[in-house]
């Protein structure tokens, strides 16, 4: 049985000199590049040394090579934070990468000075006119009025709810929309006041199960969009407010006006393209298409809701 053991152990002793030789006719070093046979021997051969069976530790001992490999394996490092010019993002990345694509990862660029302010004032003035209350009050409005048009399309006696709902927040964004609301208006007079107080009634008379009349949707058309023209004419008044600094400047209006206008931005008219000049209205909509007055054309042009013409 020693005999045996003796044989057993020279064996493994034969091939860790064997390992160890070829680990000397290899670059690097020796701990960048032992076999995992020389490791696993190595902690048998240790166990035989201690008098144990060296097959009977076979378990451990390949659990040792492994914590061992895994402390001498050299971990890639990664480098200090990169520009990548394909994605556009800063990410971390190997020597190994950055040497494979070294015109891929660079220093993130530079913004020009010039550019940097440019950005800044469109900031403030973008700023600005979204917190302006003419401005939020117009978004409620073009949001309001697009549902009572689409709703009083569709023909059903809850559709002329909702549309009469819809065009009274049109024409007082702030409403509530209660019975106590319209008590207070009834007999006060005003245009808008009146209308809401008509509203109402056919409101109730919806509610029952009454659908309205195709005059009388007509009506709630034509009356919303009046008033949404004059906010129209607000908005516009409002932003002539900003053009001087923004020609003086030099800057973006499109990064600075941004609301719920439903005016198309750009007009295709006798083949040539357009920004939409100041002054446009709403004359109709039909079917999911808006009719707008262009001030210097004649006729109307046609969009969706999307501002495509048609």
């Amino acid at each position: 049985m020693a005999r045996s053991l003796l044989e057993r152990l020279q064996e493994f002793g034969g091939l860790l000199q064997k390992d160890f030789g070829n680990i000397q006719n290899q670059t690097g070093g020796i701990l960048s590049n032992i076999p995992q046979s020389a490791i696993l021997g190595s902690a048998i051969y240790g166990q035989g040394i201690q008098g144990k069976d060296p097959f009977a530790s076979l378990l451990p001992a390949a659990l040792q090579t492994a914590k061992i490999q895994s402390l001498i394996t050299p971990k890639a490092k990664k480098t200090k934070e990169v520009y990548d010019t394909k994605t556009g993002t800063k990410v971390f990345r190997t020597e190994q990468q950055l040497a494979a694509e070294p015109d891929r990862y660079t220093g993130e660029p530079i913004e020009p000075i010039g550019s940097k302010i440019k950005r800044g004032q469109e900031n403030t003035l973008f700023g600005n006119y979204t917190k302006d209350k003419s401005v939020q009050g117009f978004n409620q409005s073009s949001t309001q009025l697009q549902k009572m048009l689409t709703s009083f399309e569709q023909g059903t006696g809850a559709g002329d709810v909702a549309g009469i709902f819809a065009f009274m927040k049109t024409l007082d964004p702030n409403s509530v929309v209660r019975e106590s609301e319209f008590q207070v208006a009834e007999g006060t007079g005003g245009a808008k006041l009146a209308s809401m107080e008509k509203a109402y009634q056919l409101w109730k008379k919806a509610r029952t199960g009454q659908r309205l009349t195709q005059r009388e949707k007509d009506n709630f058309k034509s009356a919303a969009i009046g008033f949404y023209e004059g906010e129209l004419s607000s908005l516009d008044n409002l932003r002539g407010s900003y053009e001087g600094v923004i020609q003086n400047q030099n800057l973006d209006s499109t990064n600075i006006f941004v609301d719920n206008d439903l005016r198309p931005k750009i007009l295709e008219i006798n083949g040539q393209k357009i920004k939409t000049p100041a002054g446009a209205t709403l004359a109709d909509y039909s079917d999911g298409v808006y009719f707008w007055k262009i001030p210097g054309f004649d006729g109307y042009y046609s969009a969706d809701s999307r501002g495509r013409s048609k």
